[in-house]
């Protein structure tokens, strides 16, 4: 199992800064590496779809336009994200509740519905931070102001409790509002953990994740179904020689 260092040079956050400008309908950009979290080849691909589970997952927007995250509905009145993206660096505090919206299946100028935020739940009141040790607190539970009649998406961890083994080989992707296409998902499918760190509470993976990426899911596949198994945080910088991001894994939240 590889594990890493408690601090890696260019290790970032991966919110990204609210675009204001408007991506032409069918507008696919070309090919990226100089965005932070590319790992080798840029694998993402655009998700054009409101079918269950892209439904389910939305833009997480900060009240004034500030910057944008990704969320997953977990309940129907309950989106996970990263800690970080309820925390305003410009006013270096903490979000209130109701300066956090949460605009489900959002696709271009559309989305199915939306409602701001009641109550938060985190891990840590410690400022956001990307090292190594903060990574696996960098977790939140946003309460929305009404339920939602959209399908959630349930957590599962990849962890056995009683053995403390893995699932194997499972088959896993990842969608978010990345910087470079923030009014529509990007889907890196087929990604793969590659080791773990923090005594198991990060994930270190392959998955293209990048700014604006931060909150999305770490999903498993089996079938038809598909269950939240991590939260995305953080990734290394553009070139890096050893490029990873990293998730949470489900079994700190799970709880």
């Amino acid at each position: 199992m590889k594990v890493l260092r408690r601090t890696i040079p260019g290790l970032m956050l991966i919110l990204a800064a609210a675009a204001h400008a408007e991506i032409p309908s069918g507008y696919v950009p070309p090919q990226r590496t100089d965005l932070p979290g590319i790992v080798g080849r840029d694998d993402r691909v655009p998700l054009d779809s409101t079918a269950w589970p892209w439904q389910a997952l939305g833009r997480i927007n900060q009240v004034g336009g500030y910057a944008h995250c990704t969320g997953t509905l977990v309940t129907p009145d309950t989106v996970l994200t990263a800690a970080h993206c309820v925390y305003s660096a410009q006013a270096g505090r903490w979000l209130k509740p109701d300066e956090v919206i949460f605009a489900a299946g959002f696709r271009r100028d559309v989305w199915l519905d939306y409602a701001k935020g009641v109550s938060i739940r985190r891990s840590s009141d410690q400022p956001p931070s990307p090292a190594m040790s903060q990574i696996g607190h960098d977790w939140a539970m946003i309460r929305l102001e009404h339920r939602m009649a959209i399908r959630p998406v349930s957590i599962r961890s990849l962890v056995d409790g009683a053995t403390g083994t893995s699932t194997a080989t499972p088959h896993l992707l990842t969608a978010g509002y990345a910087m470079d296409r923030p009014y529509l998902l990007s889907m890196n499918d087929g990604c793969r953990i590659q080791g773990r760190t923090e005594e198991g509470r990060v994930l270190i993976t392959n998955c293209d994740s990048t700014k604006g990426d931060s909150g999305a899911p770490l999903l498993l596949r089996e079938g038809n179904q598909y269950w939240v198994v991590g939260v995305f945080s953080a990734a290394t910088a553009a070139h890096a020689r050893d490029a990873h991001s990293f998730a949470v894994d489900a079994s700190v939240f799970i709880k």
